[in-house]
Parts: C-alpha cells; sequence; structure tokens
C-alpha cells in the first residue's frame, strides 16, 4: 500500500456539484512524488473541476484532499488557495498584458526581498529559456513564449505541486511537441509532480507518466498510456483513446477465438467462458494487408496521412465487414487483400 508520504497528492471519495448538478461522484485518486498525471477525457467530465478542487479555487461538497501529506480539504478544513503551494497554469496563460516578462513572473514575489526577487527571476527565466525576453510585453511574444511565461511565473513560488489546465491548446502544432519535451524534461530534472487536463490523447500520451480517463464525473480506467491503448477496459476507453475496430467473436479456448477473420490466438490467457460471444477489439495497425489474387478483402477507402495511409477494407462476408486499417505499403482503391492480425493481447468486450 502507498503511505501518504510517498505521495505528493491523494484525493479521496471527493464529489463536488454545481446547482444540484453532481459533477464529481465519488474520485479516488493518488500521484506520487515526480509523477505527471493526466487527466484525459471529453469536454465536460469533471476534469478542470478536479484541477479547481484541488487548487482549492472551488469547495468539495464531500470528500479529502491531501497534498504532501497535509489535509488541505475535508468536511472540516479548507485552506486557502495561496496556502496550499500549488501552482497552476491556466489554458489561456492569464498573463497581465500591460505588465513585462519580469513583472509578470513576479506578481506574488511582492514581499521578498529586490535580491531574492533579482535570483527568482533569473533561475525561472533561464528555465525556461526566456532570459532575453524579460522586457517584453505579452503581446510582443508568441504563443510559445507566453505559455513559458506562465511556466514561469507558476514556478517562481515553487510549487510542491503544479496544475496544467489544456497548457497546449493555444500553442501551434508545429511548436506544440517540441514544447511538450521541453516541458517534461523540465518537471523531471526539477522532481516536480503535475497533474495535466486535456482532451487530446496525443497529448496525453506525450506528456504523461499515467493517464486518468474520465467519463461523466468518475475515473474509467488508470494506468500509463501503452496500458490504456493496448488494454481498454471498457469500450468508451478503447474508442476514446483512438480507431478501433470491433469483430464479433467466439471464444474457443483459453487464448483463441473465431472471427471472421478466422482464428485468433492471444499472448495472455483469457478469463471468458469457452464458447462466449463477444466483440474483439482489434486497432488498425494490428491488421496487416498483403496482395493476392485469392485475399478476403478489398480495399474501398483511402486516406493518405504521410508516415501513413489509412484504408477501409470490405472483408466479403454476408453482410460486408468494414475495418479500418493503417499501413504503410502504396495500394489502390480496388485490390484484393489477404488480412492477418499481429499477435497481441486480445481485448474482449460484451456485445451491446
Amino acid at each position: 500500500m502507498t503511505t501518504s508520504s510517498s505521495l505528493a497528492l491523494r484525493i479521496s471519495d471527493l464529489h463536488c456539484s454545481y446547482a444540484g448538478v453532481d459533477i464529481l461522484t465519488g474520485l479516488d485518486l493518488d500521484l506520487g512524488k515526480n509523477e505527471i498525471l493526466c487527466l484525459l477525457g471529453p469536454s465536460g467530465c469533471g476534469k478542470t473541476t478536479t484541477l479547481k478542487l484541488i487548487a482549492g479555487l472551488l469547495p468539495p461538497t464531500q470528500g479529502s484532499i491531501e497534498i504532501n501529506g497535509q489535509v488541505v480539504d475535508n468536511s472540516e478544513l479548507n485552506v486557502a488557495p495561496e496556502k496550499r503551494n500549488v501552482g497552476m497554469i491556466f489554458q489561456d496563460y492569464a498573463l497581465f498584458p500591460h505588465l513585462t516578462v519580469t513583472d509578470n513572473v513576479l506578481f506574488s514575489q511582492y514581499k521578498q526581498t529586490k535580491a531574492k526577487q533579482k535570483e527568482t527571476l533569473d533561475n525561472v527565466l533561464k528555465l525556461v529559456n526566456l532570459t532575453e525576453f524579460a522586457d517584453r510585453y505579452p503581446h510582443q511574444l508568441s504563443g510559445g513564449q507566453q505559455q513559458r511565461v506562465a511556466i514561469a511565473r507558476a514556478l517562481a513560488n515553487s510549487p510542491e505541486l503544479l496544475l496544467l489546465d489544456e497548457p497546449f491548446s493555444n500553442i501551434d502544432s508545429q511548436v506544440r511537441h517540441h514544447l511538450i519535451e521541453e516541458m517534461r524534461a523540465l518537471l523531471k530534472s526539477h522532481n516536480m509532480s503535475a497533474i495535466f487536463v486535456t482532451h487530446s490523447k496525443e497529448e496525453a500520451f506525450a506528456f504523461a507518466d499515467r493517464l486518468a480517463v474520465f467519463h461523466q464525473g468518475k475515473i474509467e480506467q488508470l494506468g500509463t498510456p501503452s496500458e490504456l491503448y493496448n488494454r481498454p477496459a471498457t469500450r468508451f476507453v478503447a474508442d476514446f483513446l483512438g480507431k478501433v475496430n470491433y469483430l464479433d467473436a467466439v471464444v474457443l479456448d483459453e487464448y483463441s477465438v473465431s472471427t471472421a477473420l478466422g482464428v485468433i490466438s492471444g499472448k495472455q490467457k483469457l478469463t471468458v467462458t469457452v464458447g462466449a460471444h463477444k466483440l474483439l477489439a482489434i486497432r488498425p495497425q494490428q491488421l496487416k494487408l498483403a496482395l493476392t489474387e485469392q485475399g478476403s478483402a478489398t480495399i474501398t477507402q483511402q486516406q493518405f496521412l504521410g508516415m501513413t495511409t489509412h484504408c477501409t477494407i470490405t472483408l466479403a462476408e454476408e453482410p460486408a465487414i468494414e475495418l479500418s486499417v493503417s499501413m504503410q505499403q502504396p495500394m489502390v482503391i480496388g485490390d484484393v487483400v489477404s488480412v492477418t492480425v499481429d499477435s497481441h493481447d486480445l481485448v474482449l468486450f460484451d456485445r451491446d
């Protein structure tokens, strides 16, 4: 069992309501020290509400929050936001347009001596590579530079926990990936714990150590990006994290199922009854195509995506079955192909 002293954050049985409507219902969540956790899910599922509760910007209706072993919220206690030692970076950065980078970063440092302020400013601007921009105003900076100012301002308080609400959503896609790498390296090198909210699975995969997929105010599944993508616990998680095909399947034994693509075997032992009728989830990249005159499928649609080509194949079944495939070899619509499935852990769901 993980002890509170080894955690940056512990949330227990957290509830929150707006105007009688439940937003969060019984949320339990732990964050390890020097861990980056992503809260992922569609709009309105409770991600940003969770951040606001941790920061103290909203009161919970029930439950408790501990930050580094100290209770900051429960039925008897509500610690003010400024006393929680939590840094928060908002989606719109919330920079003061009439203040320079220096004054934005030092906004909450007014009680410090001038020497301490200068030391803090020099350190955080160096961390985010903005030393030469200290005298500029927000409108003179790019979106990526503005985001770094927001990061520097949050780090100026040496927070024990950093909260980020969709921090990359306003960044040009060409620089977003580089910025995510920079931000992750910065947090890891300074042993900082962080919770990061997004609705973008690409950002979540690149930035987080673990993902918590939210659905209607609850965590649907929690684990590493690889675990959730390759072994989703529910169809909601499977669909939310990427394109997926579903095939009717009958369980043949502890490792194999029978489908329209033939017998498919997995690496891990199945925990379902032999003979059970299920749905087999297959990611597009787990299907492999080969040109052949005696193939079982025909390519009916194609979309070139650069590194790969996304295509739709139609199986010669009654009724016809369409599957999505990611392929790297060039083919054309109308080609007849054989279809094989890469060896992987089989993911089965109940039929609706």
